[in-house]
Order: structure tokens, then sequence, then C-alpha cells
């Protein structure tokens, strides 16, 4: 029998990559993945994440929108935001709207994302999104909501 030892530590680089090539070939034998090459190097399924942005700009400025990436046939909503003075205006859905017309577009399922309970699970909620997950105490005493919306 082997024997082993465990290590809490942080990663190296090296150590992720090995973790995404295990992961990634369990996906394509159990779920049939197929992974798109642009070279001979070896691919992991996240290799094929894309960024995706719709970014709201008032004068010269950055002042909110959603950044994220695109994860198998999925929208990652990553970081959404808007600044204080823009809150409360109609943007925000409107930052959404654009999300969920260019997602339809390109053909994805669906978009998901996560926000805590000082943050806006009621937006969500008013604009469709389903909750699927909640994690009470995270941080202590608030929680944390997971989202998402069929396209």
């Amino acid at each position: 029998m082997d024997t082993y030892s465990f290590e809490i530590r942080t990663s190296s680089k090296d150590e992720e990559k090995a973790a995404k090539a295990c992961l990634t070939e369990h996906a394509a034998e159990v779920a049939g993945l197929a992974l798109k090459r642009r070279s001979n190097e070896p691919r992991t399924m996240w290799d094929d994440d894309l960024p995706f942005a719709v970014l709201v700009r008032s004068h010269d400025r950055i002042v909110g929108g959603l950044i994220g990436k695109i994860f198998f046939n999925w929208l990652d909503a990553e970081l959404v935001w808007l600044e204080k003075p823009f809150r409360r205006s109609g943007i925000g859905k409107a930052v959404l709207s654009k999300v969920e017309e260019k997602a339809c577009a390109i053909g994805l399922t669906g978009i998901y994302l996560w926000t805590q309970s000082w943050q806006a699970p009621g937006f969500y909620r008013k604009l469709g999104y389903e909750q699927f997950a909640e994690f009470e105490n995270f941080p202590p005493g608030h929680r944390r909501f997971g989202f998402r919306k069929y396209l």
C-alpha cells in the first residue's frame, strides 16, 4: 500500500497546472468534453475561458458594469458594480439587460453570479435571477447568495 502525507501551504503555479490537467482529463473521459486546440501545448478546460465585459462610462471614466468570463457555455459574472452616485438610476438594470442580450446572441445557456446579503440579492431577484445557493455566516453575521438565470 502506498503511503501519503498532507501538506498545508500555498500551491505553486506548477501544482495548479497539474490539478487543472487532472480535472480536464476527467471531464474529457466522463463528460466527453472536447477542447479547442490552438497549439501543441497541453490544454485545460480553463484555457478556453473567454473574457466578457459590459462597462458603463460616464465622461472619461468607467463607473460600473459587469466583468466576467465565459466558462463552458455559461457567463460567470465575477464583478458586477456601479459607483454609488449612479445606483438606483436604472443603469444597473440596463447593464444586465445588455449582458443578457449579448449572452443570448453568442448562444450561452445562462449567467451565474455571487452576491452578499449587504449587496444586491433583491436586485437580482427582481430581474428574474433564481437563487441556487445560500451560505450563512459568510462572513460572520452575513450571507452569501448564488444566483443564476437561464437564457
